[in-house]
């Protein structure tokens, strides 16, 4: 070998092994480039895996959220107060539930339930008259509400001087006398007028009863029940009613005495007639009473004269400082007709037992 080929040789030398650390280089070069991408891949892969277990979390805690009711606070209440009834929706409503009481019943009533302690007190009072040999009957009217309580209500019995105010009320009302004219004596028609009214109202005095009736009749006081349902009422001077209707009669007066406003025209008559119910002779509905109470009321007594016998009692109760009573009608109207003479601890009883369960409705 020549010297240039053998120069040839060494520099074909040199190239092939500078090709070949190259190719080395290159080789490793790809080699750790592959295993760095393949460690990202598997890092990517890692955390793809990851991602849906925590969008899972994600979803369900959502669902979990929209599965919650959402509570919003309650509204307060709001209380509307039961409108007081008016006269003129009580009386109606009185009329009412005195058809719908069982009149032959120990104890019945309309437009109420009786509590127990009620119900015991009165039939108590109701069995000291039949324990002593005695009939009695009674109906209580609540003028608050309408509602009535009645022991045996329908049955007939003698009305003795108890008739007497439901009588001079009618004539009032229907306008068969100038109750204005009477009140204030105007005329000298008009003062003796007022003499029989006052005398038959506060003694009870029969022959200026019997004065009133002569000259009026019965006409104005069936003319002053008709609406009222009432199936008795006056035959002759007295005569027999059930305490029904004797209530019936005493609603009406609460209408007329209590319902008329002040500026009424017949307001000053109204008022002079209620005054004249006060204190009246031997009511033992007056008798359970303070002086502060308006009691408006007529007894009514017979001891034997012609085989009659009667002490009865009957009126209306307002509480002590009650106004404008058509707006807001108070107290009750109370009918004791019983043939118990002279007893008038029986009726006082009665009426007092009356009063305690009224105020406890």
């Amino acid at each position: 070998m020549t010297d240039v080929q053998l120069d040839n040789a060494i520099v074909r030398h040199a190239q092939s092994a500078s090709r070949w650390k190259t190719v080395c280089f290159s080789a490793l070069l790809v080699a750790a480039l592959s295993a760095a991408s393949m460690g990202v891949a598997a890092h990517q892969t890692s955390a793809s895996a990851a991602a849906p277990a925590a969008s899972a979390t994600s979803a369900t805690a959502t669902m979990q959220s929209q599965a919650q009711p959402t509570v919003s606070p309650s509204p307060t209440p709001t209380i509307t107060p039961t409108p007081t009834p008016t006269l003129a929706q009580v009386v109606p409503a009185a009329f009412a539930n005195l058809s719908q009481l069982d009149g032959s019943s120990t104890l019945a009533s309309a437009g109420v339930e009786l509590n127990e302690m009620q119900r015991s007190q009165l039939m108590e009072r109701i069995e000291d008259f039949r324990a002593q040999g005695y009939q009695a009957s009674f109906v209580v009217v609540d003028m608050h509400t309408g509602a009535a309580i009645a022991s045996y209500g329908g049955m007939p019995m003698y009305t003795a001087s108890s008739i007497k105010a439901p009588y001079i009320v009618s004539l009032a009302q229907t306008g068969a006398v100038d109750i204005n004219t009477i009140a204030t004596s105007a005329t000298a028609d008009a003062a003796g007028l007022n003499r029989l009214i006052t005398q038959t109202l506060q003694v009870s005095d029969n022959d200026t009863y019997e004065a009133l009736y002569k000259r009026f009749g019965a006409a104005p006081t069936m003319q002053w029940l008709a609406g009222t349902g009432a199936t008795t009422g006056l035959n002759g001077y007295y005569g027999d009613v059930t305490a029904i209707d004797l209530a019936r009669m005493w609603v009406n007066s609460y209408d007329y005495l209590f319902g008329a406003s002040a500026d009424a025209a017949d307001a000053q008559g109204r008022t002079w007639l209620a005054q004249q119910m006060r204190s009246s002779l031997n009511s033992s509905i007056a008798a359970v009473h303070g002086e502060g109470e308006i009691v408006a009321s007529k007894a009514g007594w017979i001891y034997g004269e012609g085989n009659l016998y009667a002490y009865n009692d009957a009126g209306i109760v307002i509480p002590a400082g009650s106004m404008q009573l058509s707006e807001k009608p108070q107290g009750y109207v109370l009918a004791m007709l019983t043939n118990a003479c002279a007893r008038d601890d029986l009726l006082t009883a009665l009426a007092q037992t009356v009063d305690d369960a009224m105020r406890a409705a």
